[in-house]
């Protein structure tokens, strides 16, 4: 009797254990507990506000969170796998998680689940076929293929994925077999995307995080407001490829004006998570498409910032560099879009960025200080017309890089970019143009301080600023640029390249009676440089400006 009695007890116990709450209700009482947003969880949420786009929990953090939820999956009491066999996707046709019955199709299943199920082995051709990322790791319950539960959140949260088994087959630590809960219909008011889209954009964005988590999730990473260690990159990357999935869609917009409202934060600040996809997207115009693939291969074995910075510097440029040229490039979206400076297709639809607004009285000074990896922006408009002068200060030299527009009402915008400079020739600005300086702090530890100073100029001289891209290819079908600082009228400019061997390999003139002094932007087009059938190697471009002769070294890699 006394062992009858102790088993009893114990078959009490795990019945109650079993039924413990699900997931998604554990998670809303902690937030509705706390009423303060977590960075254990996502930026994007708010008790009060808008759904949670993306869910995740670090192991470090289930038990706390999820309590006994955190050993229980949804149990429900259908299942559906397509005939590629990635997914199992867990649903029900009744009770409060019930999709919706209804089936047109030849698997005879509820159509949201065959739709989901499509989705999905969609983007896995994507992400593993043609990206070439990794497939997730298997985690062997009730089989080989990655679960996704179908759960009704009421407009509550898009998605959650969970992290769950730590894998033992690799030698690192903070990879994990994971599986993704999603809502039943996206239905509700709540979700900016609604029904099919809502759906299709959060499987992309979620089996990324899967497959992610069988590279790496770090716990720390030493930023400060990154989020639990690289979670920033995580959303970065799968905000990008829902959008790459599905450019059609658009979900990820609604998120952008936590970076455009507010850009002068560090570039892994936790607030950034949702807004930095198209940075992704940016960044694999310069690299390539494969770019993020060999980033995230780089955190197997460190964290995402060093990764992201090795992985740049390795097609020869600079993560702060290119960070600059992205906020300089986020000035020309909304009703300011130009698709010379393709930060998106979609960068007509964002929102427009937000400044540092000045008059210009001579001197203007600014004194300023900027977080690490971070930019700030300028807007200085004039009333009168003048030639100008930059200077730039700090406490030591190679703590900034910079770059300016001059947004003139009558013609087109210039871009130049600049570097560890402590003069900087602006050149001519009208009544009602607008300079707009863009500062990045090199450093990813220390907030720097910067001294600005902007006076007139009354002389300058002739010379070429920047020559751009640099190493530079003809395939990619842009055109070589030069940006020229011209310090008199001209009549005719003379552009000829030569290579390594001194062999004149392209010569084209033009008539420059109508140029201004100023700085300029002129470019040889990529069809030029390729009718001259140029190879891989060191050029010399030699541009002559009537008797001024100028020589830039420059690569071309095809």
């Amino acid at each position: 009797m006394r062992y009858t009695l102790i088993i009893t007890f114990i078959l009490s116990l795990y019945v109650v254990f079993l039924q413990a709450e699900d997931s998604h209700t554990a998670i809303m009482h902690y937030l509705q507990s706390t009423k303060t947003l977590d960075y254990s969880l996502s930026s994007a949420y708010s008790v009060d506000a808008r759904p949670i786009k993306s869910l995740m929990i670090h192991p470090s953090q289930r038990e706390r969170i999820l309590g006994k939820a955190q050993f229980s999956r949804p149990i429900m009491d259908k299942a559906y796998i397509r005939a590629a066999g990635h997914f199992k996707f867990h649903y029900t046709t009744t009770g409060y998680d019930a999709v919706e019955a209804l089936s047109t199709n030849e698997d005879n299943v509820p159509d949201y689940i065959y739709e989901a199920a499509v989705a999905a082995e969609y983007v896995y051709r994507i992400l593993i076929d043609t990206l070439e990322f990794a497939p997730p790791p298997v985690d062997n319950y009730e089989g080989m293929e990655t679960d996704i539960y179908v759960m009704n959140f009421g407009g509550s949260a898009y998605a959650y994925t969970h992290p769950e088994d730590e894998v033992f087959t690799t030698n690192r630590s903070y990879d994990y077999t994971a599986y993704i809960e999603i809502d039943n219909d996206y239905k509700e008011s709540n979700y900016t995307t609604n029904g099919l889209d809502g759906l299709r954009v959060t499987v992309a964005h979620e089996y990324f995080h899967v497959v992610q988590l069988g590279y790496n999730w770090w716990e720390s990473n030493g930023l400060l407001n990154s989020g639990i260690g690289d979670q920033y990159f995580l959303e970065w990357s799968s905000t990008w490829f829902e959008e790459r999935a599905y450019p059609e869609i658009n979900d990820y917009i609604q998120y952008l004006g936590d970076f455009f409202y507010n850009p002068v934060n560090s570039i892994w600040d936790s607030d950034y998570a949702y807004t930095m996809g198209p940075f992704i997207y940016f960044l694999n115009n310069v690299y390539g498409q494969y770019f993020i693939q060999k980033t995230w291969e780089k955190i197997k074995g460190q964290y995402a910032l060093q990764s992201l910075i090795e992985a740049v510097s390795e097609y020869g440029g600079d993560l702060a560099t290119q960070y600059n040229n992205y906020v300089n490039a986020c000035y020309f979206t909304g009703s300011r879009y130009n698709e010379t400076y393709p930060i998106s297709p979609d960068a007509i639809y964002f929102p427009e960025l937000s400044f540092t607004n000045e008059s210009f009285t001579e001197p203007l000074t600014i004194d300023d200080t900027i977080k690490p990896l971070a930019t700030r922006p300028y807007k200085i408009t004039f009333n009168t017309n003048q030639y100008l002068d930059l200077f730039v200060e700090s406490p030591s030299s190679g703590e900034f890089t910079g770059s300016f527009i001059i947004d003139k009402n009558s013609s087109s915008d210039f871009l130049r970019k600049f570097g560890d400079q402590t003069e900087v020739f602006i050149g001519e600005a009208r009544k009602d143009d607008q300079l707009i300086v863009f500062f990045t702090n090199t450093s990813t530890e220390t907030t720097h301080d910067l001294n600005l100073t902007l006076t007139t100029a009354e002389t300058f001289p002739t010379k070429i600023l920047v020559l751009y891209a640099n190493p530079y290819s003809w395939k990619n079908q842009n055109p070589l640029n030069i940006d020229l600082q011209l310090g008199k009228f001209i009549k005719t400019l003379n552009f000829q390249i030569y290579n390594i061997l001194g062999q004149r390999v392209y010569s084209k003139s033009a008539s420059a009676e109508n140029l201004d002094p100023g700085i300029l932007n002129l470019e040889i087009s990529s069809d030029d440089l390729r009718g001259s059938n140029l190879s891989s190697g060191i050029y010399l471009l030699r541009l002559a400006a009537d008797d001024i002769k100028m020589i830039r070294k420059f690569t071309i890699i095809n």
